[in-house]
């Protein structure tokens, strides 16, 4: 099983999904609602319709490919939110879009730090 969070608005792209789903046949996707939000990083409360095109877009693509899923939405802070739902859930590993910022690399490093599996594409 993966998550993927949906952290912005190219996780709907084709290419990157083939990449994530390969070899899996269980998803998490997730969007984090973040009142704080880092510009540039996750969604703000104010973009919640957008995350949710881009989950629809996503679902859409996984069950062309015959792939159980699962869709949650959660609210707080984003790198917390996903490092919890990952050790929550036991999950094979976190698939992330690569991004250009800070807050990305310091969600790479907090999962790799708690022994998560992360693959950036």
């Amino acid at each position: 099983m993966i998550l993927l969070p949906i952290l912005s608005d190219e996780e709907n792209d084709e290419q990157f999904l083939e990449k994530a789903l390969k070899g899996t046949r269980d998803i998490i996707i997730l969007i984090v609602v973040d009142s704080d939000s880092k510009q540039e990083f996750g969604f703000a409360t104010s973009q919640i319709q957008k995350a949710r095109s881009v989950m629809e877009e996503v679902t859409e693509i996984i069950g062309k490919k015959r792939k159980r899923y699962e869709d949650i939405i959660e609210w707080g802070d984003t790198q917390n939110k996903i490092l919890n739902l990952a050790l929550l859930r036991k999950v094979d590993k976190v698939v992330l879009k690569k991004q250009e910022n800070q807050y990305f690399e310091e969600l790479v490093k907090k999962l790799k730090d708690e022994k998560v599996d992360v693959e950036v594409i």
